[in-house]
């Protein structure tokens, strides 16, 4: 597949998946080539000053032939075309030919195949549901909120006595509509299993989150995992990042999941955290959830891949306790009605702040 990108009029760091690199106006450029078809999950992203919005369109190479990416002076971004009809295709044929020599190839494929591996449970029809988005390329950008945070959002605007109009305006924009995960809400924790579901998210998970959400597959979840993941660490996404750590705690702290889905989770936090850019380390890897899902959660000792790329990020997990939970805490906690809630978070709930102590 060829993405075509003729007009440069400002200066821009373009990318293809993990690899960017910079265009000036002027520069002999026309686009994209070669991108391959497996796998065929693939994002094209532009970012156009250090503090500019990064923002970007994910697609499957194997659903079209050509792309074109051409510059809305209005809208100031680069906003795509499919090039599907016949005449369209041919066009695009005619057109590689001229320019093929002014394309940047796509990068040679790693011995690892990293792209594959950081992609490889990610299924296009939940990439679309997420986004909100049924179009063949789906937009992306680091300001787009997740619909957990629009919820905050809400609640916040109207605490301040917004009217809903103002919320509405404030909130009108596209957002990611991840698999709603509060571990503080009605149904993480029943009233009659309260120890039980506090110390144990099976229920949550497959009573709850993958049944309603994910058709019962432990691989859409995972999928989630990663296409989160890359969200948050290809275009700074605050609420991607939440929703990467919440599915990792899910998983983590569930004593019922399967030794294979324990594995692929292994492999793949284990990819991720290879590729986390230096820069995010400190803004957008939280250390408290990495010390419970890896020291303190019920598959944590079988994470041993992630645990070993995760501890030369996090110096903090070396010196986390294993001493596990101080279940006195719980029982305190869990002995007074908290008044669980479905939709307030910051309703006083179970404070998951006593479940563990550390030296």
């Amino acid at each position: 597949m060829e993405a075509f990108i003729d007009q440069v009029p400002h200066a821009v760091t373009i990318g293809i998946d993990t690899y960017s690199f910079e265009v000036k106006p002027g520069q002999p450029f026309h686009g994209i080539k070669n991108i391959p078809r497996e796998p065929a999950l693939h994002v094209v992203h532009f970012q156009h000053s250090d503090n500019g919005t990064r923002y970007g369109y994910w697609f499957e190479s194997d659903a079209q032939h050509y792309v074109e990416f051409t510059y809305d002076r209005e809208k100031e971004i680069f906003v795509p075309r499919t090039l599907s009809s016949d005449s369209d295709r041919s066009d695009g044929q005619r057109r590689f030919e001229q320019v093929n020599a002014l394309m940047v190839a796509y990068p040679a494929l790693d011995e690892e195949d990293s792209w594959y591996e950081l992609t490889k449970h990610i299924r296009w029809p939940n990439v679309q549901r997420i986004a909100g988005c049924s179009s063949k390329l789906v937009y992306v950008d680091s300001a787009m909120t997740t619909s957990e945070e629009n919820k905050n959002i809400l609640k916040a605007l109207s605490k301040s006595g917004q009217t809903q109009m103002d919320a509405a305006t404030s909130t009108a924009e596209p957002i990611l509509n991840y698999t709603p995960i509060v571990f503080k809400s009605r149904e993480a924790i029943r009233d009659d299993h309260k120890m039980e579901d506090f110390l144990d998210k099976s229920y949550y998970l497959h009573k709850v989150v993958l049944p309603h959400h994910h058709r019962n597959s432990m691989r859409s979840l995972l999928g989630e995992l990663q296409w989160a993941f890359l969200n948050a660490m290809l275009f700074g996404s605050y609420g991607s990042s939440l929703q990467w750590h919440n599915v990792l705690e899910l998983v983590c702290c569930s004593s019922t999941v399967s030794q294979a889905h324990v594995s692929e989770l292994d492999n793949a936090l284990s990819r991720e955290l290879r590729v986390v850019p230096e820069l995010y380390v400190d803004t957008l890897l939280n250390e408290e959830v990495w010390v419970r899902c890896l020291d303190e959660s019920f598959q944590g000792p079988y994470l041993q891949k992630t645990a070993a790329a995760a501890r030369e990020l996090l110096p903090a997990l070396n010196n986390a306790s294993d001493d596990g939970a101080n279940y006195e805490a719980y029982e305190g906690a869990l002995s007074r009605d908290q008044g669980l809630s479905d939709d307030d978070p910051d309703e006083p709930v179970v404070a998951e702040r006593v479940l563990y102590r550390r030296r």
